[in-house]
């Protein structure tokens, strides 16, 4: 693609933000052979799936973790939208995965950052510095929701929202602990988001595997929004544009 270089390619709106998560009972294989980075295609092992187009793909998990969305299906050749990031050896998992929209994000917006260390290299017959060397990146995705339901309470400590209890009435409230033992529990989760350009191009950016940040001040007011912070360490962002159809 080509820049532009106009006001077209100004960010213009945020129009949604969640989780990209595992769907409870649905499809998932393994891979049957190595898929190498910038692969556009995988092969499952069984080939007994019923992958739709535009279904969302975890591949791996942890650190190795990918997200990937389904262009085609053709036992057993998965073909996807967007080249794969990361190299996937065979037997890596394949599950299935949905985008769940977690309400609406305050007017701080949504912060997406990187930190990058360096070391200085230096040489003794010269002053300047001889050469500088990337030594560690890390990424972060931050926000603030204002929808306080239970769910997203425990969902910003990085907690299972399964974990609520309770039926929803007087005699049996519904009930969210937040168990210091239990931050940071949910595993191969990510964070999208997605907004438009001035021209009207819809922007995706994913946040790939999570780790929350349990760290928050939640503060309690009387005629004023009350937001729950929301942070999480990620591994890796991919940004697509324009977002691929559902």
């Amino acid at each position: 693609m080509a820049r532009l270089n106009s006001s077209d390619e100004l960010w213009a709106a945020v129009s949604e933000g969640g989780f990209i998560r595992d769907v409870t009972g649905g499809e998932s294989d393994t891979l049957n052979a190595q898929a190498a980075a910038g692969a556009t295609s995988l092969t499952e092992a069984t080939g007994t799936n019923a992958w739709s187009a535009g279904d969302y793909l975890r591949i791996e998990s942890g650190s190795a973790l990918e997200v990937a969305i389904v262009e085609s299906y053709s036992t057993p050749t998965i073909t996807l939208v967007s080249p794969l990031a990361f190299t996937h050896p065979a037997g890596g998992a394949i599950v299935e995965q949905q985008k769940v929209n977690l309400g609406a994000i305050s007017d701080d917006g949504i912060n997406r950052e990187n930190a990058v260390e360096t070391t200085e290299i230096r040489a003794v017959t010269q002053a300047g510095i001889y050469a500088t060397l990337v030594t560690s990146v890390s990424g972060r995705i931050s926000f603030n929701l204002l929808n306080h339901s239970l769910e997203n309470v425990l969902a910003a400590m990085g907690i299972d929202e399964g974990n609520i209890g309770g039926a929803g009435t007087a005699a049996d409230p519904y009930v969210a602990d937040l168990d210091f033992n239990k931050i940071d529990e949910l595993l191969n989760h990510s964070i999208y988001f997605t907004g438009a350009l001035k021209d009207g191009t819809t922007v995706q950016i994913e946040a790939w595997n999570c780790e929350f940040d349990g760290n928050q001040t939640v503060t309690y007011l009387r005629g004023q929004a009350v937001t729950l912070p929301f942070g999480a360490a990620v591994r890796h962002f991919r940004y697509l544009q324009p977002i691929p159809a559902p």
